[in-house]
């Protein structure tokens, strides 16, 4: 084993999370070994965390062969091209499209989902009361001041949402997965924050398409054994 995960509960650390659920599936022996760091205690932002893991003093994180990877973007498609592509003889399907358009399809959801989605759904987080689910943990450098804690900001966001949301459920229309009939590891990765969404109880009801994808994603054997 030979990848560290630094992780804190009730963080995008589910995300990286439920992708390495969906990797050791099957397997005798996991991939990672977790570090599970406490946020309220500034345990993301020692000396130590901040210059050998990662300077942004935030989770999730990984090492792998002496580097560190973080920003869970960018982690999900490490290890999909790392772990997820399936070699010739093996007998599972791959996870992770192999280098061509597919993988760039897998990367534009990917990315999009934490540079748009993930964008306005942490503004909803932030504004909302300490204690919501899914809301900002106290502590969290992502904790805004009591006065931005308003109802228009709670509903620009939610505006915002909205627009990304029918993004996605568009690219979902005629599929049963973000690339076409088969699942990927980009799946789980836009699956983890659809949800984080849902925990926020924001209104799924006009995606048709989104509401059947996300049925289908939670509903694999990995994340189901995991409680994910």
């Amino acid at each position: 084993m030979s990848i560290k995960f630094y992780y804190a509960p009730y963080s995008t650390s589910l995300v990286t999370e439920a992708v390495l659920a969906e990797l050791e599936y099957g397997r005798d022996e996991p991939l990672a070994k977790r570090v599970q760091l406490n946020i309220q205690a500034g345990e993301t932002r020692t000396p130590d965390y901040i210059s050998k893991v990662n300077p942004n003093g935030r989770v999730p994180a990984i090492e792998h062969e002496g580097v560190s990877v973080w920003e869970s973007a960018a982690i999900t498609m490490y290890l999909g091209e790392t772990f997820g592509v399936a070699k010739d003889g093996d007998d599972k399907p791959s996870l992770y499209p192999a280098p061509g358009p597919q993988r760039g399809e897998a990367m534009k959801w990917i990315v999009w989902t934490n540079v748009c989605l993930t964008d306005a759904g942490g503004r909803l987080s932030a504004a909302m009361p300490h204690g919501t689910p899914g809301g900002v943990e106290q502590g969290s450098q992502d904790e805004v001041a009591q006065s931005e804690k308003t109802k228009a900001a709670i509903e620009q966001a939610t505006k915002d949402l909205a627009r990304w949301l029918g993004i996605l459920d568009r690219g979902l229309d005629g599929r049963d997965y973000l690339l076409g009939q088969n699942y990927c590891l980009a799946d789980t990765h836009v699956h983890s924050f659809v949800g984080w969404l849902d925990m926020m109880k924001v209104d799924m009801s006009p995606y048709a398409n989104i509401k059947a994808w996300l049925e289908k994603v939670g509903a694999r054997p990995a994340l189901k054994l995991k409680g994910i």
